[in-house]
């Protein structure tokens, strides 16, 4: 793979990292409630998902997916009921200046839980096998052994995924002692838990 190849597929995937979206929420509420350090395991959970789901592309999963329409809703309607379960329980924050207490629902926020829940949320949205089908042969040299260069491209999401799920549980941990001194922390739960419920809805009613 040339410099300048790589160099396009990376402004790509961070244009993509920057955009907002389902991991981007989780880790801000992951960020707020248990800090920094323990959202590493969030960002590890993101990015074993998407590794995931990038074999499976390379495997033809995805091509698979796209050509059978009964597995691909069938996959479809288990991560919008993933996000749903979520949003709903975001949604159900009680107004006590202390937010959503994950400690208790999610098993005291051990690395183990927040990696679990980062990896469901990650692996929950089949289209993206069909976006990793789609975006990796645009960088893909076929006279070339494409072993190593699917590694490359691999490596580099995995690096910028995981860069990203911290830049968000950052900033998020940053703002955490202003929302709970305001009592405003349940209302950041609420935002994110509609969120949640807008992305499962916007997941069921898009087209294949």
């Amino acid at each position: 793979m040339s410099f300048d190849t790589w160099l396009l597929y990376l402004f790509a995937i961070l244009l993509i990292a920057v955009s907002p979206g389902t991991m981007a929420v989780l880790s801000m509420g992951h960020g707020i409630h248990y800090g920094k350090s323990r959202s590493v395991a969030t960002a590890f959970g993101s990015v074993t998902s998407a590794l995931l789901l990038m074999m499976a592309s390379a495997a033809g999963l995805g091509a698979l997916l796209s050509a059978t329409e009964y597995g691909f809703t069938v996959l479809k309607w288990c991560g919008a009921a993933y996000l749903l379960f979520l949003g709903i329980k975001l949604l159900l924050t009680k107004g006590d200046g202390k937010g959503l207490d994950l400690k208790t629902t999610e098993g005291k926020g051990t690395p183990k839980q927040l990696f679990k829940q980062a990896f469901l949320v990650g692996i929950s949205n089949p289209k993206d096998l069909l976006f990793f089908a789609a975006l990796f042969p645009q960088f893909i040299d076929i006279s070339a052994p494409q072993g190593p260069q699917l590694f490359i491209l691999a490596a580099t999401w995995a690096v910028v995924d995981f860069s990203f799920v911290m830049i968000y549980a950052s900033m998020a941990n940053v703002l955490a002692p202003t929302l709970k001194s305001s009592n405003k922390l349940h209302w950041f739960d609420r935002t994110s838990g509609g969120v949640f419920v807008a992305l499962a809805a916007i997941l069921v009613s898009r087209e294949n």
